[in-house]
């Protein structure tokens, strides 16, 4: 007989997963603000094509232990992520064949560093010569890029234990990452979770194992404990209106939220007539205002994804999804050397992800700041027994940023209720 009742806020990756592993022992409800599953995990429809469109996650980065097993658990297939990497640089798109001259050493001199600091002060401390600005460059794009990290506040003893630990091999879920999301549900429902969907959280009353939650269409739910998976942009927004109140309030809590960085993302899906690019493109790294694309290999579609991440997603938020479109195709333009005009009329399909617009999801991925360490363990206790908190952000592991986190922090968070 399950005696106590638990109250999951998110439906997303941890979300989903936590409940998973608590729902045989408890009686487990869980409330998702938007209409959807599944959070930053997003695979949707094109209109001219059978194939999905990742709005948000669509790789793994490397063989993550827990996403696949879950996907091996629900008979989901996944593939490789082919393709050769291109470098565009001085006027010239070329295939890099390893990084820039200086990279082991920048990581032999970040491992070095026994008190942390910026990844910004380091650069001028360490490399700062002259004859060293495209390592800095370079550095600083590959922060902002692949961490979407503002390196005047990213800690280098992270980005050092992320960067040494990295897994080259990427690989995508073929029916598209919501599938996984579909399983967790599934899942769940069949070992009797409730999910409620359009359920945006406002209020949280409690005392030590009781918790009263209120959500904006009037509606309380009952339980002895709740577990937080919000994002943690939307956690740090204290007296906005979609923020969570706390009675008694968690002031030190919500101050340890603040500590963690979120950075900035925005994603462009466009679909072409037809393909202008070689066929054995992968990767484009350039410094465009999208700087990032890549292609669907080994699915040779007419399909490139822009990703602008940290600051030039930050420049990019206010803008409208036609001028952010607009950019995107100037960046393509420039790559390629092919005219605009030429880009635009061969456009059959464009898709922009401003996620700062998100209102419930806000962001991209969390990285870490010279105080995430002491705030990512105040935010790992929980409140009296009775409030706990999960998700990407609060993850410690090798693996920051990614989908796999934000699973492995809804494990844990299972285990310490």
């Amino acid at each position: 007989m399950k005696n106590e009742s638990i109250i999951v806020i998110g439906g997303g990756a941890a979300g989903l997963m936590a409940a998973k592993d608590l729902v045989n022992k408890y009686d487990v409800i869980i409330l998702e603000a938007s209409s959807r599953l599944g959070g930053r995990i997003w695979s949707k429809p094109s209109t001219h094509s059978s194939k999905i469109i990742e709005a948000g996650a669509e790789f793994i980065h490397g063989h993550q232990k827990i996403t696949l097993e879950l996907l091996k658990e629900a008979g989901i297939k996944y593939a490789p992520v082919e393709g050769k990497m291109y470098h565009k640089e001085k006027g010239k798109l070329e295939e890099q064949t390893e990084m820039i001259e200086g990279w082991d050493e920048l990581l032999k001199q970040m491992k070095k560093v026994k008190t942390d600091m910026t990844m910004h002060d380091f650069l001028q401390e360490y490399f700062g010569n002259d004859e060293q600005a495209d390592l800095r460059r370079h550095a600083t794009y590959y922060a902002e890029g692949f961490d979407l990290a503002d390196v005047k506040k990213a800690s280098v003893q992270s980005l050092y234990k992320e960067w040494s630990n990295e897994e080259y091999e990427n690989f995508r879920i073929q029916p598209g990452y919501s599938s996984l999301i579909d399983f967790l549900k599934k899942e769940c429902e069949r070992k009797g979770c409730d999910i409620l969907a359009n359920k945006l959280v406002k209020q949280i009353d409690w005392e030590k194992n009781t918790v009263t939650v209120y959500t904006n269409d009037g509606q309380k739910y009952f339980g002895n404990k709740v577990i937080v998976t919000v994002p943690l942009a939307v956690l740090k927004r204290s007296g906005d209106k979609r923020s969570i109140n706390f009675t008694p309030p968690l002031d030190e809590y919500i101050q340890a939220a603040n500590e963690i960085g979120m950075g900035a993302v925005i994603k462009v899906v466009l679909r072409f007539h037809h393909r202008f690019w070689k066929e054995d493109i992968g990767f484009i790294f350039s410094e465009e205002i999208f700087p990032t694309w890549w292609t669907q290999l080994p699915d040779n579609v007419p399909v490139l994804s822009g990703w602008a991440g940290s600051i030039k997603a930050e420049q990019l938020s206010g803008q409208s999804d036609e001028q952010i479109l607009e950019k995107a195709i100037l960046s393509l333009s420039s790559i390629f050397e092919i005219s605009h005009d030429d880009i635009k009329n061969n456009l059959q399909e464009a898709n922009v992800f401003n996620w700062q617009g998100d209102e419930l999801g806000l962001y991209g991925y969390s990285y870490n700041t010279l105080n995430t360490f002491a705030a990512r363990q105040l935010l790992n206790m929980p409140v009296e027994q009775t409030i706990f908190f999960t998700g990407e952000g609060l993850y410690a592991g090798n693996s920051p940023g990614t989908v796999e986190a934000a699973l492995a922090s809804g494990k844990e968070v299972a285990v310490r209720v």
